[in-house]
């Protein structure tokens, strides 16, 4: 049998939230010869991708509470949809570059309760829904557990412990068995990548933590070696002759994944009208006329708040005001647009926008951004030949003409020939006057 020769290399790595289980995390890393443990607080700014590999343990965004009344015990939930989110993100990443992540499973799955749907509201059961991978829980948790990778040996020894199995019947998944309790699957790691651990919650002394850890991340580390055991280069001048027609499908297929991507990041920079303000949100409003709705914007102007919309000659057919409030849109917003239409040389009848992004600091949803624009507001922005749109509402008419609901030529139409506040909420647009 041959043998490759192991490169040796160091790798940094994560565990996230300690305190999340009551457990105060060690002042200084834990540095070893070829890794060291990081130990950072729930929201932290650290980012999941700037390490080699992240430990969480089993329920960190989530909080299960049971209440009694009069008539029944019943549980309450909570869960951190915001960090959730972005750490979803954060591990894509981390697996995207190599990276592993390890879930530490110390308490039964409550996936369901009552009619409502848990299974997404917490980044460990998030990793585990694939298709026809199931998860159940036993009677009572199981303390005996038996590895069938020696790397998990020690570990499983002193702190293995199972609430939970997994039933599986997909055979597109790469999933290889950790550990077993009697036949049941109880540890897992999918795709090489994502680690499911059945573990007790360790002893909240410094001592304890220390052992824990390092006996776990050698055990991954030493598992996550193995199973990326790099192959030398010359074993790839051997070809099977599926070889390169798999290889030029592979590149189509990352050419239109980057394509989509890219797509997804130009939906993304589209809605970052939502939340900014400033120079930020006239960049970001800009790019809505320019690049989603085809219009030609000049923002060259002595103030950054103040854009001109112009034809395909170049000749101005708007003048926009864009600005950025923490409430809605007062009168002085319509009344600075209209200055703005006067220092830039034209009439009272010449068109003029006003796009504000209202409730940028109170607004922590869609439905908090659908504020109204109050009534005397808009017959003001009448009287004023102005017409006002939330940056919502901007939004919203791209997405009617990026679904072919309106052509750009109405989106131009609809802003230079209306005054008032041009509200559109789903497939339904109106131009309202305050009456």
């Amino acid at each position: 049998m041959y043998e490759f020769d192991e490169v040796q290399r160091q790798y940094n790595v994560l565990v996230f939230g300690l305190e999340k289980k009551g457990l105060l995390a060690p002042p200084e890393p834990l540095r070893l010869r070829n890794f060291s443990i990081f130990f950072e607080k729930y929201g932290t700014a650290r980012r999941f991708n700037e390490f080699d590999g992240v430990l969480v343990f089993q329920g960190v965004f989530e909080r299960f509470e049971l209440k009694n009344s009069y008539m029944e015990s019943y549980l309450t939930h909570t869960y951190d949809a915001d960090e959730l989110d972005k750490r979803k993100k954060e591990a894509a990443l981390l697996l995207g570059q190599g990276g592993f992540l390890c879930f530490l499973l110390t308490d039964p799955f409550i996936d369901h309760e009552k009619g409502r749907d848990y299974k997404g509201t917490d980044l460990a059961k998030y990793h585990l829904n694939y298709p026809h991978l199931y998860r159940e829980n036993f009677q009572k948790r199981i303390a005996h557990v038996t590895h069938k990778v020696d790397e998990f040996k020690r570990f499983l020894e002193i702190y293995g412990a199972a609430s939970s199995y997994f039933k599986y019947h997909n055979d597109s998944i790469d999933l290889r068995v950790v550990a077993e309790v009697q036949s049941a699957s109880v540890g897992l790691v999918i795709d090489r990548l994502e680690y499911f651990i059945p573990s007790l919650v360790p002893d909240n002394t410094p001592e304890a933590l220390k052992e824990y850890f390092e006996l776990l991340v050698d055990a991954l580390i030493s598992c996550h070696n193995k199973l990326h055991q790099q192959l030398p280069d010359w074993i790839t001048s051997f070809k099977f002759s599926e070889e390169a027609g798999l290889m030029g499908e592979r590149s189509m297929l990352e050419d239109k994944i980057a394509g989509i991507n890219s797509k997804l990041q130009e939906f993304d920079q589209y809605k970052a009208v939502l939340c900014h303000s400033g120079p930020e949100l006239v960049a970001d409003v800009c790019r809505i006329f320019e690049v989603g709705l085809g219009i030609i914007v000049d923002p060259v102007d002595d103030f950054r708040e103040d854009i001109k919309l112009l034809d395909q000659d170049g000749n101005v057919i708007c003048v926009c005001e864009v600005k950025g409030i923490n409430r809605g849109i007062k009168r002085e917003n319509i009344n600075q647009t209209d200055s703005h239409r006067e220092r830039s040389g034209f009439d009272n009848k010449f068109p003029a926008l006003l796009i504000a992004n209202t409730n940028i600091k109170s607004a922590r949803s869609i439905q908090e951004k659908e504020q109204e624009i109050a009534a005397e507001q808009v017959v003001h922005a009448v009287r004023m030949n102005i017409l006002m749109m939330r940056t919502i509402d901007l939004l919203s008419l791209l997405k009617l003409v990026l679904a072919g609901k309106k052509s750009r030529e109405d989106a131009v139409d609809l802003l230079v020939s209306n005054v008032g506040w041009l509200h559109v909420k789903g497939d339904e647009l109106h131009v309202l006057s305050g009456d």
